[in-house]
């Protein structure tokens, strides 16, 4: 009986945010990654296995002039066990907290990317 509950029990994963991110960046990424697992067959509970997700800037701009834009190169890494992935984004925006959302709506669930990662994960 252990050996049939083992199986279904990896199959679920809790998602941890390691990162502070702009609330709505932040929301949108943990969606992002629960629409991937659930693709995938995977599913997202409270008592899954940890899949640590963490983001940070690789690099910065800001345009000069009246209408400023900023442009964030991030960079998203997924750890779930010995299984990583990171996922290089940029975004643009009005301000950092814009640029940081549009970053993370690059993160498409169905990309090739995605699954390869959701395949390591089964």
């Amino acid at each position: 009986m252990l050996l049939c509950f083992l199986p279904a029990w990896a199959q679920n994963y809790r998602l941890e945010l390691t990162d502070s991110l702009p609330p709505a960046a932040g929301e949108m990424l943990l969606q992002r990654f629960t629409q991937m697992l659930e693709a995938g067959g995977l599913s997202v509970a409270d008592e899954g296995a940890p899949l640590q997700i963490s983001a940070r800037v690789k690099d910065r701009m800001e345009t000069p002039g009246t209408i400023s834009q900023v442009a964030l190169q991030v960079e998203i890494k997924a750890v779930a066990g010995e299984v990583e992935e990171v996922f290089p984004v940029k975004g643009v925006g009005e301000n950092e907290a814009d640029a940081w959302l549009r970053a993370v709506k690059q993160i498409l669930p169905r990309a090739k990317a995605a699954q390869a990662f959701v395949d390591k994960l089964k």
